[in-house]
């Protein structure tokens, strides 16, 4: 997929703030610093777009980048460790489940993960619910630079097990390492 414009849209915090375009989406969610705004900018190959921090819990809110004129990459807030209050996190949970289960224009969720990360269950617990609402699901192994070849074939090995899915996107923002395969898969569930 050749990305010829890219450009942040909005931030959202309830479904009235959602683009009313039609436009079919894809969503990134994972844990806090998994990676998800590297990853971004990479499918996009502009430094910036999204906003990177090396601090986790910096998305707060629903961020809508449209691709192409022709779809969206949706970005979640991250789960897991985030330096603000529980109240705040409990809020973004909210906004997250309205979110999945309400969008009509969801067509596809990629599921980021950190292969030098065991999965847990929050890992476990967010693939059954996004199996019980019928959506089609990827998963993303962001950061691959920072195993040996042979290290990340063992962590592929020992999620994909744990995780019960298929063959994941081995993705690093710092050496261009599955660009392409996230593009196609992207189309594949706009298309």
């Amino acid at each position: 997929m050749k990305i010829v414009s890219a450009e942040f849209v909005l931030s959202a915090y309830k479904s009235s703030h959602y683009p009313n375009d039609d436009l079919p989406e894809v969503v990134l969610i994972g844990r806090s610093n998994v990676g998800k705004s590297s990853l971004i900018n990479s499918l996009v190959n502009r430094k910036g777009l999204a906003k990177t921090s090396s601090a986790p819990g910096k998305t707060r809110s629903i961020n809508f980048y449209r691709i192409n004129n022709s779809f969206y990459v949706v970005d979640l807030p991250g789960f897991g460790y985030a330096n603000c209050p529980k109240k705040v996190q409990q809020g973004w949970e909210k906004m997250i489940e309205e979110y999945l289960e309400c969008r009509p224009n969801l067509k596809g969720v990629f599921i980021i993960l950190d292969p030098r990360r065991d999965a847990t269950d929050v890992e476990l617990s967010l693939y059954a619910w996004i199996e019980r609402l019928s959506l089609p699901v990827a998963t993303v192994l962001t950061k691959t630079d920072k195993l040996s070849r042979s290290e990340l074939a063992r962590r592929t090995t020992i999620i994909k097990q744990a995780l019960g899915m298929e063959k994941p996107v081995l993705f690093s923002s710092i050496t261009g390492v599955g660009v392409p395969e996230l593009g196609n898969r992207i189309r594949e569930m706009t298309a």
